[in-house]
């Protein structure tokens, strides 16, 4: 479903931060001994393991997304509990996912109007209101594996031996220690938390086009349904095969 790919994607691409959103921190960590004599890739693989610990966090990004720039802010749990808003070319849309499984989409009228004249024409039917998918419908179960942590760990991929160190320094007021790796896109840089368990807190492009932040490490994600007067139904727009733009 288009509506539901620009997010999808912007997931799959995201590693950087939002202009505007504070800088990550492991606040509420306990420690768990330094990294001081680790390799790099040492440094790398402890990283990971924390990260894929972690119960929640938050992600902040902004980067380029089929050639336009686009912002996104994300809270996601390994219950799939998820919160998303996303900014791209003057259009806004947002994404909730709540305990039950259950997904709900909202987008201004440059977001549906992006989408073409069958985007358009839904924007127009929703008339400013959340769209509600089913857990079991397929926009449902898409929304479910772009908004979902287990999923967007899964996707990233970390060559721990490719790592190499490349000094210290602080975001917000937390030490970290910088590793630099390759990829197919380039060269990164990783900062990872020097204190208190070692979560990765950025990531940043050498290109300078994608970085990302993430923070508020094992804090509840709270979601709750928008109202119903302020919520339409899947079936108002056909069902699966309505949504299919």
């Amino acid at each position: 479903m288009g509506a539901l790919s620009g997010c999808q994607g912007t997931a799959e691409r995201g590693r950087a931060v939002h202009a505007a959103s504070k800088p990550a921190t492991a606040t509420g960590t306990t420690s768990d001994g330094s990294l001081d004599g680790l390799t790099a890739p040492e440094i790398s693989r402890r990283m990971w393991e924390t990260m894929n610990a972690a119960r929640s966090m938050t992600l902040d990004f902004s980067g380029v997304l089929r050639a336009k720039p686009a912002q996104m802010r994300i809270a996601m749990s390994m219950d799939g509990k998820c919160a998303a808003a996303v900014r791209q070319g003057g259009w806004t849309m947002q994404i909730i996912r709540t305990d039950d499984g259950a997904s709900y989409i909202k987008g201004d009228a440059g977001y549906w109007t992006s989408l073409g004249a069958k985007g358009k024409s839904i924007g127009q039917l929703a008339g400013g209101r959340w769209i509600k998918f089913p857990a079991v419908s397929v926009p449902g179960r898409r929304l479910a594996a772009s908004c979902d942590l287990d999923g967007f760990l899964g996707r990233m991929k970390l060559d721990h031996s490719s790592s190499t160190k490349s000094g210290t320094g602080t975001i917000g007021r937390q030490p970290v220690v910088t590793i630099r790796q390759k990829d197919s896109d380039g060269t990164s840089t990783l900062s990872v938390a020097a204190k208190g368990k070692p979560y990765l807190l950025k990531i940043a492009s050498d290109k300078g086009e994608l970085t990302m932040a993430f923070g508020a490490f094992d804090q509840p994600v709270n979601v709750t349904a928008p109202p119903a007067n302020q919520t339409v139904d899947l079936s108002l727009f056909g069902g699966d095969k309505g949504l299919d733009v």
